[in-house]
């Protein structure tokens, strides 16, 4: 017996007051049965589109065209959707949708066997696939022929590799082999799908370990990809500047731009030897700014290098509020062009004058500062 909310019950009932058994199924009963309270809640039913909205007024469409209606609750918004049948994929990934009457059809058209348990208070536990026996097993393993599942939606592929590196699951084998040689499939698929199917994949708490069965999917969606000696992070821009050589990859996924520019950065430094001295910390915190620059410390961590010493200084230079910035120098561009500077003269000298004071030439005093910036301009 699987303890269900009551708001969850509630829409259950009213479908069957109307004559329509229905069922949570896909990832709700995956992860009620795992002991988890599903994030997302997923109903199947033999009503129609036209006779969910009629049933439930509160509703929204949020995929009429494939059978789901959204019904707004106080918990937030449930998909219901209708049997259906799927034929005629296009572009490896949209199907011709039939609805139908039958709860055993319309689980044969799902990916994986953990996914296709069905389960209704009344009736118990409803897996025809053996969804159970590999929830147990830890094992994720496609329903019927693998090839024809993939061929069907190549995105499967991304979900197998995140469902491994989400839940720990293990691949079988006839699966996997399957899921490398249509990866090349994965190039028909809008790069969004891609994109956000690979956030989660990555940042899964199974990623690494499994990181060497995943390569060759991974590789044809990021052409850069390399193998890491070491890895241990669920920051994505330093998974990327770990796992690739250059930004081109996250440009054709559409990854955001602030990721980017972030990975970018990262690249640019990840290989530079920081020397154990504060000015040369204080150089490069200058360029890149203090997050940038813990991100790189970590960065360069994860490469195997140590940086205690590093950190150690940086955050010396931090709690004494040494100047390492435009912003902090006692002089600004104002001051200087009372004193007859201007233009591109101004922001040269102010560049000196903290050059000096980071290498420690100088003192940050407003009277020292002047009197440099008098001899310079």
């Amino acid at each position: 017996m699987i303890a269900l909310p009551s708001f969850i019950c509630e829409l259950l009932e009213q479908l069957d007051c109307f004559g329509f058994r229905s069922y949570i199924v896909g990832g709700s009963t995956r992860d009620l049965i795992l002991g988890k309270m599903p994030k997302d809640w997923d109903i199947c039913t033999p009503a129609t589109p036209t006779q969910i909205k009629e049933i439930f007024p509160n509703h929204y469409t949020m995929g009429e065209k494939y059978g789901t209606i959204g019904v707004k609750t106080l918990e937030g918004i449930v998909q219901i959707t209708t049997f259906r049948a799927e034929s005629n994929y296009q572009d490896f990934r949209h199907p011709k949708v039939k609805f139908i009457k039958s709860l055993e059809e319309d689980l044969k058209r799902r990916d994986f066997s953990i996914n296709a348990i069905a389960y209704h208070p009344k009736e118990g536990i409803i897996d025809l696939h053996q969804g159970i026996k590999d929830l147990q097993a830890k094992i994720l393993c496609c329903i019927g022929e693998p090839q024809k599942r993939f061929e069907e939606d190549a995105l499967r592929i991304m979900r197998l590799m995140r469902f491994g590196a989400v839940l720990g699951f293990k691949i079988e084998n006839q699966s996997l082999q399957s899921a490398y040689q249509n990866s090349y499939l994965l190039k028909q698929i809008a790069q969004e799908r891609i994109r956000d199917e690979l956030f989660l994949t990555l940042q899964g708490k199974y990623f690494f370990q499994n990181f060497d069965l995943y390569f060759p999917i991974l590789k044809q969606i990021l052409p850069s990809l390399h193998k890491p000696s070491f890895y241990t992070s669920h920051n994505l821009a330093l998974i990327f500047a770990l796992l690739l050589q250059d930004i081109a990859d996250l440009i054709s996924l559409k990854v955001e731009k602030k990721i980017i520019e972030r990975v970018k950065v990262l690249l640019d430094y990840k290989n530079i030897c920081i020397q154990e001295s504060k000015v040369e910390i204080k150089k490069l915190l200058r360029l890149i700014g203090y997050d940038y620059f813990l991100a790189l410390l970590e960065l360069q961590k994860l490469l195997g290098k140590n940086t205690k010493t590093l950190y150690r200084l940086t955050q010396e230079i931090m709690i004494a509020n040494e100047c390492f910035a435009l912003k902090d120098l006692k002089i600004d561009g104002a001051t200087l062009q009372k004193l007859g500077s201007s233009g591109k003269k101004i922001g040269d000298t102010l560049s000196k004058l903290l050059n000096e004071v980071i290498e420690g030439k100088l003192l940050n005093e407003q009277a020292t500062l002047l009197k440099r910036a008098k001899e310079l301009i």
